[in-house]
């Protein structure tokens, strides 16, 4: 086994790619409760270098570097067997329509998110935090096989004291297997983090609309008026300056009320899937309208594709269940057409049908992307199963999918799909929280 992969009492480390000074202390003053250990490189070349000679679970890398093609770096980093599993963030103080192209190039190269300066700390910190997690339960994961395997060496050789040695191991077993529930428990948490990020992400991304016309509208509201107080105080006031005003006034008014109603609608959307992902609680609410409520969240990602999402079937059913898992698995289920269905796809379809079956709900979730073959579909709820690996693809968006479905809600899941005919996965749910499919 790769001694990397050794669980020790070391200090977590990230290696920072830039050629800015204040960077490490910035990152270290941010994530100074998480106790990790900054290692900077100031150029591609000796990133490349030093990665090597570290076991680091997330690289922070500088969009703007004068000496480094930062994205050939990512591209070299993400495709190499010994570095492609480590994240890789960019981060950039942005440049209009030109960080737009970056941040796809980014992704294209193997970056598992894009941020924008000024941070806010609190949202960086937590990213660290979450990918600090998944790096210490891929350690203890990698300890439980090694335990396993050595169990399994000790078993060949007592074969003489086959009953001690079953009783002893019987007990490290249930010692692994509790401590890989726990890994799994860390995996749903984090799962639930990546959630609410995406949620922040896409309701800052549709505010800005908003709330960039009212402050328009606003100045120019100010801007007449100003004009009005200055001819009023000069005793130049004219019938024609009083009309110009009403005309203006009003229209003004209407847009800024109009754009504020939406940023108010976008706020309440967000608080109300956002409290349902962080809780643990069952509630009874409108399943088809609180789907596209958690689609309205993710709309910055489907409108970067000009991919189209349409919720269809029975828009009065009622259900009794942990809303914060059914927006996880909407959520997993477009991220995962975006990423891997539409990677090829400018226009892709995403159409979700609610319908009511005797005692159960049933969520057809269906796309026109590029299918799976037959091996692909096998494996698709497996833990870490990714076909875009060296893309930053994590294979943990299925397999939280189905462990969502059937132990959290206590329903059922089934997927379909054909190559270049989309996917379709059928999800069966109780209606009340109380009931379990798997014994009706």
């Amino acid at each position: 086994m790769d001694s990397k992969l050794t669980v020790t009492k070391a200090r977590a480390t990230v290696l920072v790619i830039a050629d800015e000074e204040n960077n490490h202390s910035v990152y270290q003053r941010i994530s100074e409760s998480l106790d990790l250990e900054f290692v900077t490189a100031i150029s591609g070349q000796e990133a490349l270098d030093v990665v090597q000679a570290h076991d680091f679970f997330l690289i922070l890398m500088n969009v703007q570097m004068s000496d480094t093609d930062v994205f050939e770096t990512a591209s070299l980093l993400s495709k190499h067997p010994e570095t492609c599993h480590i994240p890789i963030i960019f981060i950039t103080f942005g440049d209009g329509d030109e960080d737009e192209v970056f941040e796809l190039k980014a992704y294209a190269c193997g970056a598992v998110d894009y941020l924008v300066k000024p941070i806010n700390d609190e949202i960086l910190k937590s990213k660290l935090g979450v990918f600090l997690k998944l790096y210490q339960d891929r350690l203890a994961l990698a300890q439980s096989c090694e335990a396993g395997k050595k169990v399994e060496e000790e078993l060949r050789f007592n074969k003489e004291q086959l009953e001690d040695v079953v009783e002893q191991k019987t007990s490290e077993l249930q010692s692994s297997i509790e401590k890989f529930a726990k890994a799994e428990t860390h995996l749903a948490q984090s799962d639930k983090m990546a959630s609410l990020g995406r949620l922040v992400a896409g309701v800052v991304h549709d505010l800005n609309t908003p709330i960039g016309v009212c402050i328009t509208g606003a100045s120019f509201l100010q801007e007449i008026l100003s004009e009005l107080i200055d001819i009023y105080n000069q005793g130049k006031i004219r019938k024609q300056d009083l009309d110009k005003f009403i005309l203006s006034a009003p229209e003004s008014t209407e847009i800024i009320l109009a754009n504020l109603d939406r940023a108010l609608e976008l706020i309440s959307s967000f608080k109300l899937v956002a409290v349902d992902v962080s809780c643990d609680m069952n509630r009874r609410f409108n399943l088809h309208e609180y789907i596209i409520k958690v689609l309205q969240s993710l709309r910055p990602v489907t409108k970067r594709g000009s991919h189209e999402v349409f919720v269809e079937g029975d828009s009065s059913l009622m259900i009794e269940s942990n809303p914060g898992a059914i927006s996880q698995i909407v959520t997993n289920l477009v991220m995962n057409s975006v990423i891997h269905a539409f990677d090829e796809i400018k226009s892709g379809r995403i159409s979700i049908h609610i319908t009511e079956e005797q005692d159960s709900i049933r969520v057809l979730y269906t796309d026109n992307g590029k299918g799976m073959s037959e091996e692909q579909l096998k494996r698709v709820f497996e833990a870490f199963y990714t076909t875009t690996r060296d893309s930053g693809g994590s294979g943990l968006g299925m397999y939280m999918v189905y462990n969502l479905v059937t132990e959290k809600l206590k329903g059922e899941v089934k997927c379909f799909s054909e190559l270049g005919k989309g996917i379709q996965v059928d999800i069966y749910l109780p209606r009340d929280a109380n009931t379990n499919l798997h014994e009706i």
